[in-house]
């Protein structure tokens, strides 16, 4: 005892770490000195398992057996879905066009406008009248017109007037015969003259007259190959006459020696 009076210092500090020891030893190990135990002759009921310290004991509904706990976490609330963007408007592709409009019906469509009625130029009824359906300056498609119009059966004139040659249909003895015509004619657009054709007022060398349209075209042809114009034509049932000119009188002899040259014979024409 006398060591422990002169120790005793030494024996609180060894105490203290003794027990810090077994404390530790019993933590780490689950075991708890201090739970009172079951008094003899009854033991704990089969399937019970006396939870480890420092966990939390586990439930057991009635009539069944212990289940192991189960920890619960509760769910965060997952983010709203994002709005999809709405795809853009299709655009036409370069090069493409766009659909035309659909045509209107026969009931929507505008009505056609009708053809302007001829002018009529003021005179008696009684008289001579010729309608002017076209000029042209090349006088195989002047000729081209009057054989479709004469196989129609209409009276059919070719003029020459200047370096065109003009399509006449006519003559009419009456101003009302003539509107009729030109009114059937619309589609050409049609003038009514009043009067016969006029004689030439310049001068033309005639190269050849022909009873064969084939002649005359064969001609007009010719001399078109060689360069030599403006040619025109003047048709009175039944002669196709092919003429050169105007011809200015200074170009006259000139031009009548190209002529005969290339073979036309010539006949000078005022």
């Amino acid at each position: 005892m006398r060591w422990l009076r002169d120790n005793w210092i030494d024996a609180l500090i060894f105490a203290v770490f003794a027990v810090t020891v077994v404390g530790i030893v019993l933590f780490l190990t689950g075991v708890n000195p201090f739970k009172s135990q079951a008094p003899s002759g009854v033991t704990a009921p089969a399937g019970v398992e006396t939870p480890a310290v420092g966990e939390p004991p586990a439930q057991a509904d009635e009539g069944t057996a212990a289940e192991e706990p189960v920890t619960v976490v509760p769910l965060l609330p997952s983010p709203p879905a994002a709005e999809e963007p709405a795809p853009p408007a299709p655009q036409p592709e370069a090069g493409t066009q766009e659909p035309e409009p659909a045509p209107m019906s026969p009931s929507e469509a505008p009505a056609p406008r009708p053809a302007p009625a001829p002018a009529v130029p003021a005179g008696p009824e009684s008289g001579t009248y010729r309608v002017s359906v076209g000029a042209f300056g090349n006088p195989l498609n002047a000729l081209a017109l009057a054989q479709r119009l004469q196989e129609q059966g209409y009276p059919v004139r070719l003029e020459p007037v200047g370096r065109v040659t003009r399509v006449v249909v006519g003559p009419y003895g009456r101003r009302s015969a003539a509107q009729a015509a030109a009114a059937k004619l619309s589609h050409l657009e049609p003038q009514v003259y009043r009067g016969d054709s006029p004689e030439p007022g310049q001068g033309y060398l005639q190269v050849g007259a022909f009873r064969q349209l084939a002649s005359a075209e064969a001609t007009v042809a010719a001399l078109r190959e060689q360069g030599i114009g403006p040619v025109v034509l003047h048709y009175r049932d039944p002669w196709i006459k092919v003429w050169v000119g105007p011809v200015e009188s200074g170009e006259t002899a000139a031009l009548k020696q190209k002529l005969k040259d290339a073979g036309f014979e010539v006949v000078e024409v005022r």
